[in-house]
Parts: C-alpha cells; sequence; structure tokens
C-alpha cells in the first residue's frame, strides 16, 4: 500500500512537470512548418505594424474637385480674345507615384481634365456689346494635361504629406467668342470669333496629404486632397467674320459678311488653381 502511494505521488509531481513544460514548450512554438520560435507578443506586433505605417509609400488615385482661374486667365477686363473664364470649373484626374526604391523619392504621373465656363457676358458689358442670346459652338474653356515628374513623401503614421513638380503637354480648346451691337442708325454687326484646339507645355506644382483608412489584404484604401497650381502660356491663331446688317437705305435688311483681319492672334497665360479630394491605393 505504502509503494502504491510513492507511486501515485510521482506520477502526479511527473503530470504537473509534464504539464508546464508543454505549456512554457507551446508558447516558444510559432509560424508552423517545423520552425520554432518565440511567438511576439501584442506589442511587438503593434509596433511591426506602426512601423510599417511609416514606411514611404506610393499612391494610385482618382481625384475629383474645382478649378479656379488665377492671374490674367480669370479676370474680367480687356478686349482681347481670351480672359473671362468663370471660377468654379470642374476637375478630374488621374494620379500615380511610384516611389524609388522604397525611398522618400518617386516619379509622378497625372492625367487631368479642367472646365471652366466663358463668361461672354462680362465681355460684352465691358466693351459696350450685347452677347448673343443664342451661342454656339465651344463656350467654354476647356483642357486636358499629360503631366510626369518627380514627387516626394514624408509619412507620419497612417497620414502621408506629398510634394510634386511635374511638366507635360496641355491640350486647350479655347472658346467661340459671339457678340454684337448696333450704332444710332440702328445697323447691327455681329462678330464671331471662331474657337482655338492648341497644345502647349504646362508645368504643375502640388502638395497634397493621404489618409490610411483600411487595409483589404495586401491593399491600402486611403482618402487623399490635394492643392495643384496650373501654368501654361498658349498661344492661338483663329479667324474672326463679322456680319453687318443694314437698317435703312439701299441695302436695308440685307447682310454683309466680311473679315475685317487675316487672323486674331495672341497669347493666353492660363493659370488654374486646383482643389481636389479623392480615394487610392498605396504602393
Amino acid at each position: 500500500m505504502e509503494t502504491m502511494k510513492k507511486r501515485a505521488k510521482v506520477l502526479i509531481v511527473c503530470s504537473l512537470l509534464f504539464c508546464f513544460y508543454s505549456e512554457g514548450y507551446s508558447q516558444d512554438y510559432y509560424g508552423g512548418g517545423g520552425s520554432w520560435r518565440k511567438k511576439p507578443n501584442n506589442d511587438q506586433q503593434s509596433k511591426d505594424k506602426d512601423n510599417a505605417a511609416t514606411d514611404p509609400s506610393g499612391y494610385i488615385s482618382i481625384n475629383l474637385g474645382f478649378a479656379t482661374p488665377e492671374g490674367s486667365f480669370g479676370e474680367m477686363l480687356g478686349s482681347q480674345y481670351g480672359n473671362y473664364a468663370d471660377p468654379g470649373g470642374l476637375v478630374f484626374d488621374f494620379s500615380l507615384g511610384v516611389p524609388i526604391n522604397h525611398s522618400n523619392f518617386g516619379v509622378a504621373l497625372m492625367f487631368g481634365s479642367y472646365d471652366n465656363t466663358y463668361d461672354v457676358t462680362s465681355f460684352a458689358s465691358n466693351n459696350q456689346v450685347y452677347s448673343l442670346p443664342t451661342q454656339t459652338g465651344q463656350t467654354d474653356y476647356s483642357e486636358s494635361s499629360i503631366m510626369g515628374g518627380l514627387y516626394v513623401t514624408y509619412p507620419i503614421g497612417r497620414l502621408s504629406i506629398d510634394g510634386r513638380l511635374m511638366g507635360g503637354i496641355l491640350l486647350c480648346t479655347l472658346p467661340e467668342q459671339s457678340v454684337g451691337y448696333n450704332d444710332q442708325a440702328n445697323n447691327s454687326w455681329y462678330l464671331d470669333t471662331q474657337p482655338v484646339n492648341q497644345n502647349a507645355f504646362a508645368v504643375d506644382a502640388g502638395i497634397g496629404a493621404r489618409f490610411l483608412i483600411a487595409e483589404l489584404g495586401r491593399r491600402k484604401l486611403c482618402l487623399m486632397a490635394n492643392i495643384d497650381y496650373l501654368y501654361s502660356n498658349v498661344s492661338y491663331n483663329t479667324q474672326q467674320y463679322v456680319y453687318e446688317t443694314y437698317a435703312s437705305g439701299v441695302n436695308a435688311g440685307t447682310t454683309v459678311q466680311y473679315v475685317p483681319s487675316p487672323t486674331v492672334s495672341g497669347h493666353l497665360p492660363i493659370q488654374l488653381m486646383n482643389i481636389t479630394f479623392g480615394i487610392g491605393y498605396q504602393l
């Protein structure tokens, strides 16, 4: 009987020692596949995740916003063809930033579209003429850009601050200008300046912020806000036609068409301050 009690005590002690050993050994096993190492605690995992969040990253995004004309482009003054671009135009752009060798610097690309209406009524008021009520043809400034350059990014946790400088081509469509006036004898003139399609070199300087909101597997969803300044000096060369209608005399009721000059030409500085918001993936 005494021997059985001793054996029972030894069995109980061995069982306890085995349980303690198994528990300690299971904590050291992590990762599967025959790999034995200490499992990191939650604090270590959080630190690793925070460090990954502060690594420089690239982006791919779609943005929408507003284009505000700056400088002479948005002035409601003068009598030359150009200017009189209304604020509140729409902007759409597709942006891409690819980091170079996981650094804070990378290559930036942007494909943009911009649109601002042409305020022919203000032009008519400032030049003592009247704008035609049924203006036809191109009635707004419409541009598309293809830009490339460099960007720099500075991550702060989930937030990344980006700066970029790009150059490229601006594809421009300038509006048709249709105005008229009457003289004291009630003869009327209708002046029609034809729209212009022209390409020009453009530069874009911008700053933006990205905020990581979710991780979908290997993809990281982010919200973006950008401010960009776009500049291009566009040359134009177009034709103006004049239609003169006589109110009295031998030619009363008839309309004569003529060309007052060979061409209407000049330079138009297009300056836009673009504020956009979008959604994208961090690379």
